[in-house]
């Protein structure tokens, strides 16, 4: 169904496209249930991925209504679907903390917070000089920047804590890792005047679906 999704989308971009994009990310969620329900234990963790894994189908709803839209009600439509995202990354960020950071480690939440800030701050610079601008939209895309830069960063430190040694939150970091990919390009789509080819629309929604499928499958690897 994702393929399915990505075609109609580069092809063809209908109400039809919409129902494809809800369908392939209504499986991520199903994927993430279907395990939190199977896998013991880890409670918390299962229950906040699943919940962040529901954002972003939620938010996949809101984006795709965009592209059949116009004016005010498309910006409302992006704005929608960025908190939606934004929620996700919340739910994503505090599963991580519960599930792995290690008492007394204090760094492991100061430095994941100091790399969010830095690799916000360097988008922010790269994108103006490349013709990115958010216009008013702006606040609301420092704030989603910042949750989704502080996902990254986290299952990337929380990684590291325990040694690359955990294959679920290896997953997790992976996972972050496509979405930061799909994410980038796809602000240079909505926010960056010009159309863009449509290999470049495609991409990142491999990217996207890439990130939450590893996500949601990482659950089947919890110990």
């Amino acid at each position: 169904m994702s393929v399915v999704f990505i075609v109609s989308k580069v092809t063809n971009y209908s109400l039809k496209t919409i129902i494809f994009k809800t369908i392939a990310s209504a499986f991520f969620v199903a994927l993430a249930i279907y395990l939190a329900v199977t896998v013991e234990g880890h409670v918390p963790f299962k229950v906040l991925t699943t919940l962040g894994l529901f954002f972003g189908f939620l938010g996949d709803v809101l984006l795709g209504f965009k592209y059949i839209t116009t004016g005010k009600a498309k910006k409302l439509w992006i704005l929608a679907g960025m908190f939606a995202f934004a929620f996700g990354h919340i739910s994503y960020i505090v599963g991580l903390f519960i599930e792995y950071y290690i008492p007394g480690q204090w760094w492991f939440i100061l430095l994941p917070l100091s790399l969010a800030l830095i690799l916000s701050s360097l988008y922010m610079l790269i994108s103006r000089k490349v013709g990115i601008e958010f216009g008013k939209l702006l606040p609301f895309g420092l704030f989603y920047l910042g949750c989704l830069s502080t996902m990254f960063s986290t299952s990337l430190f929380m990684a590291v804590a325990h040694g690359f040694s955990i294959t679920t939150s290896i997953m997790f970091f992976v996972g972050a890792f496509f979405f930061v990919c799909s994410d980038t390009m796809l602000t240079g789509s909505y926010f960056k005047a010009g159309d863009r080819p449509k290999w470049y629309n495609g991409l990142y929604s491999v990217f996207y679906y890439l990130a939450q499928f590893i996500i949601a499958f990482s659950l089947f690897f919890l110990l």
